[in-house]
């Protein structure tokens, strides 16, 4: 095992609100460098009646201190349970390596809708700490609340600008995400799916509300996620600016390696029906019954039997869905007709969003098809029909009687298709739609270039090696121990550390709300303009970007899939 790189002491923090036990991480030193506090709730527990349903606030009475001992602190000590979750072939890409970021086993429960919190142990700034609140990936299917060692923010608050880091835990998957039309009938909540998404906004919510007993500036909360993290916080955004100004909470978010590019399912949509009917025929639940009979039937089923349920599916995703409450049917149709961007113009936000040099390496280890037929049977687990129909038209795939026709070729194109729909093409679209939409409405504002800043990763420390397959190079999440700076555990030379802090030290300043010194981001820039990091290290502040007329190309012939079936949105009618 890796000798220590820290030490952990009680530590008791006293708020107004109770007092919470956590842990003072301290480095070899003795020198406090973070306070931690984990396993913190922000709503009821979602289970039994209230599985599949919106999250229920905590009594107004809440303090933190211990429910059964009232006098006593609360124990924040300890990392809660996490969603129950299935497992995929992802973590193919690491090495198994025990002495390299050993796994942390999490409980698995759908009692986990709790907040971890990382706290600077020196002092606070006027005003208090900028908030970053990150929403875990995975799919939305998988993830924890950077519960594992090789995102462990340590260093990071240890050797780069300081702030507060807040992630929460949500439900996921089925738990998460279950939709259809029996769920709708029922009209338990407003909306009929998107709990995991109303868990992170109950969860920013807390955060707003409390966060000034951690030293926190609930006025400074920047937004973020990877993957779908990244696409959460796009709907979260969303919802945040059609709030009236006294209610929103964003002032700036950041996209890694996601955005978003499709008008979400229905809620009532046949597939999601159908797959609701598959999840009771699984079972023996009569499909026949009323809505009523068959949730309640689902209801009793252990969590443990539902995640093991979930790879006989056809469609084995959950995903959001178009509800008209969190994610109203004009979203698309917002983005593209410039009532989005005018938005975040008005709400001052701003954001950042960038990608990795070799995304497409992880897809191809999840799910990943191995005929024709399965390639459609996978892309639909990502979007809906008309739109995966308009995606394969644009790559060479392999008939199903020719030579080529391969596992590995149809789980090639497969991440290809998924890398360019989820990362490649949705960032560059989203770029131009914030910088460039459309002028025909006078109304229309484009944000500033230097509210939207844009990146390219495509370096890896050869320390990585102990951690992932060099095979996958600077995959999907690859970037995760720059931006966690938990590099330093992989054993990074002190030339990779200061490569990694020269790129990071403007996404400090983006998250205090500072001038911010990145490539492309003078006004007047070119939307093709990005900040990159190199293959050898290197940051070059304005770089042209190659990929750009690819990424737009699918980037429209995704829209002209959809436009036609999307209500119109007429925010900016006059």
């Amino acid at each position: 095992m890796r000798p220590a790189l820290s030490t952990g002491h009680p530590y008791t923090l006293k708020t107004p609100h109770g007092n919470l036990e956590g842990i003072e991480e301290r480095d070899l030193s003795g020198k406090p460098i973070l306070y931690r506090f984990t396993k913190v709730p922000y709503a009821l527990p979602p289970v039994d009646d209230l599985r599949w349903r919106r999250p229920q606030p905590l009594p107004k009475d809440f303090t933190f201190n211990d429910a059964k001992n009232p006098d006593h602190p609360g124990d924040y000590t300890d990392f809660g349970p996490i969603c129950p979750q299935p497992e995929y072939d992802h973590t193919h890409a690491k090495v198994d390596n025990p002495n390299a970021a050993p796994p942390i086993p999490n409980v698995q429960d759908e009692d986990c809708l709790y907040v971890n919190i990382w706290v600077p142990a020196s002092a606070a700034p006027e005003g208090g700490w900028p908030v970053q609140f990150h929403i875990h990936g995975g799919w939305l299917q998988i993830g924890d609340a950077l519960q594992q060692d090789d995102h462990n923010p340590y260093d990071l608050l240890a050797d780069t600008t300081a702030r507060i880091i807040v992630a929460p835990t949500y439900r996921l998957n089925l738990f998460g995400f279950l939709a259809g039309e029996d769920l709708a009938s029922l009209q338990e909540d407003a909306s009929a799916s998107n709990y995991g998404l109303w868990d992170q906004r109950a969860a920013l919510e807390w955060t707003a509300k409390y966060i000034s007993c951690f030293g926190g500036d609930p006025k400074n909360i920047t937004v973020g996620g990877l993957s779908a993290g990244a696409n959460s916080t796009f709907f979260q955004l969303n919802y945040d600016t059609l709030l009236p100004p006294s209610q929103r909470l964003i002032r700036r978010v950041y996209l890694w390696s996601n955005a978003v590019a499709i008008q979400p399912n229905s809620t009532t949509a046949p597939v999601l029906t159908t797959q609701f009917n598959d999840l009771c025929t699984i079972f023996s639940i009569p499909t026949t019954g009323s809505a009523r009979e068959k949730l309640a039937g689902l209801r009793k089923i252990p969590s443990e039997d539902l995640v093991a349920a979930i790879s006989k599916l056809k469609i084995h995703t959950f995903r959001s869905s178009t509800d008209n409450a969190f994610i109203p049917s004009t979203f698309l149709s917002a983005l593209h007709s410039g009532a989005f961007t005018t938005r975040l113009f008005d709400a001052g936000v701003s954001v950042l969003l960038g990608e990795v040099s070799d995304e497409k390496e992880l897809y191809k280890l999840v799910n990943p098809p191995s005929t024709r037929a399965g390639l459609h049977v996978q892309l639909a687990n990502y979007y809906p029909q008309a739109v995966c129909d308009a995606l394969v038209k644009l790559y060479d795939i392999p008939a199903p009687d020719s030579p080529a026709a391969t596992p590995a070729a149809y789980a090639e194109v497969f991440s290809q298709i998924v890398s360019d729909g989820q990362v490649h093409a949705s960032l560059r679209g989203m770029t131009r739609i914030l910088l460039n939409p459309p002028q025909e409405n006078p109304r229309v504002k484009a944000l500033p270039s230097n509210r939207v800043l844009r990146y390219r990763i495509s370096w890896r420390a050869a320390a990585l090696d102990a951690w992932l397959k060099p095979e996958v190079k600077v995959c999907h999440a690859g970037d995760m121990p720059i931006w966690w700076v938990s590099g330093w555990r992989a054993d990074f030379t002190p030339e990779d550390k200061e490569v990694v802090k020269a790129f990071l030290a403007p996404f400090g300043d983006f998250l205090y709300g500072r001038e911010v010194n990145w490539g492309g981001a003078d006004e007047g820039a070119s939307e093709e303009r990005l900040r990159w990091l190199d293959a050898q290290g290197r940051i070059h502040d304005d770089r042209v970007d190659e990929l750009w007329e690819r990424g737009i190309q699918v980037w429209d012939a995704v829209w002209e899939a959809q436009k036609g079936g999307v209500e119109r949105d007429t925010e900016l009618d006059v």
